[in-house]
């Protein structure tokens, strides 16, 4: 086994990771442990991600290069590492980046409605 396949078997060993992609500069899957239908999504999407954050990196810092992303959501974290010739995708469970609001406070229970109206009221029109 080669050093890249140890790398990837290592990588795919860790307890939260749920698979990786591998794409080269062209968009041509070389390594996917994703499902097929999430892979063609993250191939369409994630070139033209990196693009704009490679834009940015450069428009803040013009001698910087960008090497990696980390997006985080309620369920999971893709880490997108870029290189000039190949794009590394690894998608992991990230059960505790969300937080669940607290439940709302209780209300009091009321008995009826009727404590809301005015009772004089309607004595005074009669």
């Amino acid at each position: 086994m080669g050093e890249v396949e140890t790398a990837l078997k290592r990588i795919l060993d860790l307890e939260d990771v749920i698979g990786l992609l591998l794409i080269d500069q062209d968009g041509s899957v070389l390594r996917n442990t994703l499902p097929e239908e999430h892979a063609k999504k993250y191939v369409m999407e994630i070139p033209s991600l990196t693009i704009m954050c490679r834009s940015a990196a450069r428009e803040i810092e013009p001698k910087d290069e960008l090497q990696m992303l980390r997006i985080k959501s309620r369920k999971h974290e893709m880490i997108v590492v870029v290189d000039d010739k190949f794009t590394l995708l690894l998608l992991q469970e990230y059960p505790g980046f969300w937080i669940e609001p607290p439940p709302p406070p209780p209300t009091p229970p009321r008995d009826s409605d009727d404590e809301f109206f005015d009772d004089d009221e309607d004595e005074d029109e009669e």
